[in-house]
């Protein structure tokens, strides 16, 4: 990306001899009184007081960013206590260090310093500062910790954003982003956090701001987007008033510069290397879908992504020859055998739905974070990421909307065109964890063994499947018990065998495994009757029962299936005297459901059981229904069905 700060920097400056918003901020050397109820007490900690500013300030004809934390928390139990022991501070992008200490202040009001040998630095395997942590002795239930930071940094123009909420409770929260008066600032409060006003008294500079006497705290749940459901600011430089310019961030602005770069004509030598590596590999693959998956396969085996930039690392040569290169030069690589092939395609820039959504209103460099290259004819996506196939692309990108960048000709000049469109994800029916068990008890009726297939496909398969040929043996052998050691991880596998256990198969074929089980874990006698825990035979089930009020929506990673079909041989001489028990039939929705049915053969008893969820999101209005269904699963796994002589 292209730096915008350049004519920034070469502006006059309009404001003389002043300093920082914040260069002389300091905490109150008698620390602040505040009041709690109850009700806040019995939290294990809560935030007092926190103030967050972010300054853009023009000095020496060079433009800083100053970031200013000052937080005080009240610790009210052990575990409140226990999480502040340590407190880290992440180094970030920090360019100086201009204030940074902390204090304990006890419920008998005595104040304790940390001095600067509890200050203690965290460093990477390079020697390189990762963070610096405050190391607190002597804390007591209803002690007050206050932490002042105060930091120079480069100026971050191209978009990113303030997390206000997290976890904690919090009161009398200030926050500001400030900035000189000759530019213009974008701000985009999100998440349901008020819009920031301007503050009118300080002519100097613009400063908008926003008070909040009280900011809940959100836990983390499950089967939720957590970081990309908090309050938050997205800000981002939106104008230079004296030049005149701006909307220097747009996405059009970015499809044409990712135009520019990536969708560079290669030279002859980089066309016919491009071509060879086609021939040699797609040699006899007949159609479009074929041919992308056999040179997909070629590229992830032969080629390796590292995740840092260095001289050529997107130079096509180079990566053929060297064979290694970035997620930025992968994905030229991929773009320009597409292009030989003369198929169409589309390169698409999104975001980690869980983290970060695209956001189509506030457009920012910060959403243009990851590639996928999407193929109109075979209506799939490409991703240069090693677990990824095609139409299996990371499932942190799909069921978000992206930037779709695309060639056009006009007359004969080249140039791009950009549209904002919807990621889809596969559909249920793709992703299927499926598992055929046929149990035989043993000749003393207190052990059995159990002839298992488990079969996965699309992204059920992805942590199996995609990345077993790059593992060793004894890392095979591991990944192979413990898929097939999925009903009872103390049992004993005999006879084990896989199927399209390759990344070429991932999404194409299922990955099998087979095995006969010895196993204990499912039956136990009750006198004259034998207890067959036959819910067990699908496997573990997680529950779901919330104590609180369910705060965040459901976001799953992607839609999925279960299926399972369970065989019992009922041992000679045996009826089954509960079989109502193993029949269930919940379906609130068209995208919900858990249903299991039986017959009986002769002395052999059939069970069907299928699991769906058919999208990847509900609302708190549809949560009831979801956790329902995952407890159905969890209520089947418990029936036992008994066994008596006739």
């Amino acid at each position: 990306m292209k730096n915008i700060l350049l004519f920034v920097a070469l502006l006059p400056i309009l404001v003389f001899g002043q300093e920082p918003l914040h260069a002389n901020y300091d905490w109150s050397k008698s620390p602040k009184k505040f009041t709690v109820t109850d009700e806040e007490k019995a939290k294990d900690q809560i935030v007092l007081f926190e103030k967050r500013s972010i300054e853009y300030f023009s000095k020496n004809d060079e433009l800083k960013e100053y970031n200013l934390v000052h937080r005080i928390v009240q610790l009210n139990t052990d575990k409140g206590i226990e999480s502040f022991n340590k407190l880290y501070i992440s180094r970030g992008s920090t360019e100086k260090q201009l204030i940074l200490k902390a204090r304990a202040i006890k419920p008998t009001g005595e104040i304790v310093e940390v001095s600067e040998k509890n200050i203690q630095e965290q460093r990477d395997d390079e020697g390189n500062i990762e963070a610096f942590y405050f190391a607190f002795e002597g804390l007591e239930i209803g002690s007050i910790i206050e932490f002042l930071q105060y930091t120079q940094d480069e100026p971050t123009l191209s978009g990113t954003r303030l997390v206000v909420q997290n976890s904690r409770d919090k009161k009398n929260v200030e926050l500001e982003v400030v900035y000189p008066n000759f530019l213009e600032f974008q701000l985009y409060s999100a998440n349901g956090l008020p819009e920031f006003q301007e503050d009118e008294k300080d002519s100097s500079r613009t400063r908008m701001f926003l008070n909040l006497e009280n900011l809940p705290g959100i836990e983390e749940e499950d089967w939720s987007a957590y970081d990309a459901n908090l309050q938050k600011i997205y800000y981002k430089l939106s104008k230079n008033k004296s030049s005149g310019k701006g909307n220097f961030y747009s996405y059009v602005g970015v499809a044409k510069v990712i135009h520019e770069d990536l969708f560079l004509p290669l030279t002859k030598k980089e066309k016919k290397l491009v071509g060879s590596f086609i021939s040699k590999n797609a040699k006899g693959a007949s159609t479009t879908k074929e041919k992308i998956r056999i040179l997909e396969e070629a590229m992830k085996s032969t080629i390796v992504v590292v995740d840092a930039r260095f001289e050529k690392s997107e130079d096509i040569t180079q990566i053929l020859s060297k064979k290694v290169t970035t997620d930025r030069g992968m994905t030229k690589l991929m773009l320009n055998c597409l292009r030989e092939m003369k198929v169409p395609f589309e390169l698409v820039l999104t975001s980690n739905r869980f983290e970060e959504p695209f956001n189509e209103t506030f457009q920012a460099y910060m959403f243009l974070q990851d590639f996928l290259i999407y193929v109109p004819e075979l209506k799939q996506y490409l991703s240069s990421e090693i677990t990824s196939r095609l139409g299996m692309p990371p499932y942190r990108l799909i069921e978000n909307k992206g930037l779709f960048i695309s060639e056009v000709m006009v007359a004969d000049f080249a140039t791009s065109m950009a549209k904002i469109k919807y990621i889809e994800g596969p559909k249920y029916q793709e992703s299927v964890d499926q598992i055929d068990t046929e149990l035989t008890f043993n000749d003393d009726l207190n052990s059995c063994k159990v002839k298992l297939v488990r079969s996965n496909t699309g992204y059920k398969a992805m942590n199996t499947q995609s990345i077993i040929d790059f593992l060793d043996d004894e890392q095979t052998k591991e990944l192979q018990e413990e898929y097939l050691k999925y009903l009872d991880e103390d049992g004993v596998l005999e006879d084990m065998t896989f199927v399209n256990d390759s990344s070429k198969y991932f999404g194409v074929k299922p990955f099998i495994g087979k095995a006969t089980v010895s196993s204990q874990k499912f039956i136990e006698r009750a006198g004259d009757k034998i207890l067959l825990k036959a819910g067990l035979l699908i496997g573990p089930q997680a529950e779901m029962y919330n104590e609180k009020k369910r705060v965040l929506p459901v976001d799953s990673y992607y839609e999925r299936s279960y299926s399972r079909t369970i065989v019992i041989n009922i041992p000679e001489g045996y009826e089954i005297k509960n079989l109502k028990d193993i029949e269930f039939d919940y379906k609130p929705s068209e995208t919900l459901g858990f249903v299991s049915t039986y017959k009986l053969e002769g002395n052999k008893l059939i069970v069907k059981v299928e699991e769906w969820y058919g999208s990847h999101a509900y609302s708190l209005e549809e949560y009831d229904i979801y956790e329902k269904t995952i407890n159905e699963a969890a209520d089947f796994n418990k029936v036992v069905l008994v066994l008596q002589k006739k």
